[in-house]
């Protein structure tokens, strides 16, 4: 099972040597890697799970695009860094027209991969903060325009959205008013929200947004301490 704040990173090269420099150390980071020997397996591991980094070999793969485009086209992934493997003239234009953001080369300098990939962590994490959902069972009220309220509990909160245990189902598309309060906290968080699931099976999924700035950034800041309590301090 993925962690709420685990960074992952997929690697697509048929060089050992590459998957296992690369896999060091992005472990020595925290982030958890899987690795591909081909293009067609590794696209089917993107549409399995959420990325931060991609790493390719244009070296030694026949084709790259296929794999990029998979990336990009993502819902989840469409915003991880690309790392380029691309040591000769026409590998490292090619990886250039495809849009990567960090281009390294052979033979591996396993110190400036090291400043590479340490100097992209920070991005990759405030990508996946930005993301984050908290697991957390708290008290939400919701109501409906009809009036009716109905006393929920959440099964996880993000910036802009939240999964519910419902006492009754819910219509998709239906507005609908917000309120809870956020750990050690009186003060209720409001907001308006929109249902975009629900399962008939006493689970729905709302998003929505803080009536004031002011709540916005409470819920923000409370979920970024959330996000770095269950990072590893070591990577922090």
């Amino acid at each position: 099972m993925v962690e709420p704040t685990e960074i992952r990173a997929l690697l697509v090269s048929r060089d050992n040597e590459m998957l296992a420099i690369f896999s060091d150390i992005f472990r020595e980071l925290g982030i958890a890697v899987q690795g591909y020997a081909d293009e067609s397996s590794a696209a089917l591991g993107l549409q399995a799970g959420r990325f931060e980094a991609l790493v390719v070999d244009f070296d030694n793969l026949g084709s790259t695009r296929k794999i990029i485009a998979t990336l990009r086209e993502s819902p989840s992934s469409k915003n991880a860094l690309i790392f380029a493997v691309a040591s000769g003239g026409p590998s490292r234009t090619e990886a250039l027209e495809q849009g990567v953001n960090f281009s390294l080369e052979r033979p591996f300098n396993r110190a400036h991969i090291q400043e590479v990939l340490h100097t992209a962590y920070g991005l990759m994490l405030r990508e996946r903060r930005r993301y984050f959902r908290y697991p957390v069972s708290l008290p939400v009220r919701l109501r409906r325009i009809t009036g009716a309220e109905l006393h929920c509990t959440s099964i996880n909160i993000s910036r802009n959205g939240m999964a519910l245990h419902v006492p009754s189902a819910l219509d998709l598309g239906d507005s609908i008013k917000v309120a809870f309060a956020l750990t050690n906290s009186d003060r209720m968080v409001k907001g308006e929200g929109t249902v975009v699931w629900d399962d008939k099976h006493g689970k729905a999924g709302l998003s929505f947004q803080c009536e004031t700035l002011d709540d916005q950034n409470r819920l923000a800041a409370w979920l970024d301490n959330q996000f770095y309590r269950q990072l590893n301090p070591a990577h922090v």
